[in-house]
């Protein structure tokens, strides 16, 4: 996640102008018929569930996406403002809330430095994948590792209303290179993953509990749901920004806070461990209210950061940012959930 976006405020007399600051019947009875003999029947065995794929199809969808996106990538990075060629070509292959993030990132092209842009557009390869298909589910998962810099991951990928495959979500497996899945996917003679119930409680969460207890820690600091979580990399941000959030030099005229919102794709993603924890993909998502003290409001503005003015560059009382986001979380059978990676990135500003 990247740092919060930076303010500054100026004042103005109070005479002036403001200035920049988701039955049937029986049988007959037929005794005498020779032929009514009792009959021994069998059930057929139900049919042994699917995977959405192979492990080869899996593949090629992989490098079909990372085919696209270093194309879509290398196409913005001609540009000096957002592309929406490179923004339609990306969509073909990315969903959820990996897609609203790419979009962001394409929105606010114009901020980055050329060095940034030339880092984006890079091109990237995944290697070492390891496929994990859920049986009777219509998405996958694969294990990936980038391979010009050791980054570690899981992405998901999911059919978008029979348009074909979107990668929908892209999670580190941790906050180290050395990171891994904290145990081995549960899998059947098939070789198939068992994918659980986003509502189904594994030791004190369920996976559709998680976002609540992850961003408690950006409303309340995690003194609320917050505190089933144990402390990792992800929740020590967290508190990082909250501890900090009033602590610049325009703190005596606005202060900031922080509110949960829906995210604007709720689907949760989760296979079932070999030590029968569940690892979740959980989409999260919080604004970020910047708010001028009442007492301010006929003398001073907020001038919107170079990120936020792309979305809405007026000079206002109060900005608010859009986070959109994701987690992986690990929830054992016992003791305390915790939070894997997060990612988010501010999708608007208003």
């Amino acid at each position: 996640m990247r740092t919060p976006p930076r303010h500054h405020i100026t004042c103005a007399l109070a005479t002036a102008a403001a200035l920049t600051l988701p039955a049937g019947c029986s049988p007959p009875d037929n005794r005498d018929d020779p032929h009514n003999t009792p009959r021994t029947t069998t059930t057929a065995p139900a049919p042994a569930r699917k995977g959405a794929v192979t492990r080869d199809e899996a593949k090629e969808i992989l490098a079909r996406y990372v085919s696209v996106n270093n194309w879509s990538n290398a196409m913005q990075g001609r540009s000096t403002s957002p592309s929406a060629q490179a923004r339609r070509l990306l969509a073909a292959v990315e969903g959820g809330q990996l897609l609203e993030q790419s979009v962001a990132d394409y929105k606010t092209w114009r901020t980055r430095t050329v060095a940034e842009r030339k880092k984006y557009a890079a091109p990237f390869y995944y290697v070492e994948p390891v496929v994990y298909v859920p049986a009777g589910e219509r998405w996958f998962a694969i294990e990936v590792k980038v391979d010009r810099t050791g980054w570690k991951g899981l992405l998901i990928f999911d059919q978008a209303g029979d348009k074909g495959w979107r990668n929908v979500a892209t999670v580190a497996l941790g906050d180290k290179k050395s990171a891994r899945l904290p145990a081995p996917v549960a899998t059947d003679r098939a070789g198939l993953a068992t994918a659980v119930n986003p509502t189904t409680r594994s030791g004190k969460l369920a996976p559709n509990q998680v976002a609540d207890a992850f961003e408690d820690h950006f409303v309340t600091g995690g003194t609320g749901a917050g505190q089933v979580l144990a402390s990792s990399a992800s929740t020590r941000a967290a508190l990082k920004i909250y501890k900090e959030r009033n602590q610049n030099k325009d703190a005596r005229v606005a202060t900031k806070s922080f509110k949960q919102r829906d995210a604007r794709h709720q689907q949760i993603y989760a296979l079932k461990l070999r030590d029968g924890s569940t690892l979740a993909v959980v989409p999260s998502a919080h604004d970020q209210h910047y708010v001028l003290k009442e007492e301010f409001f006929l003398r001073a503005k907020i001038v919107p950061n170079k990120e936020e003015a792309v979305f809405n560059p007026a000079r206002r009382i109060a900005v608010i940012d859009e986070f959109q986001g994701m987690l992986l979380a690990h929830l054992p059978t016992g003791g305390k959930p915790r939070i894997l990676s997060h990612e988010f990135r501010m999708v608007d500003s208003q």
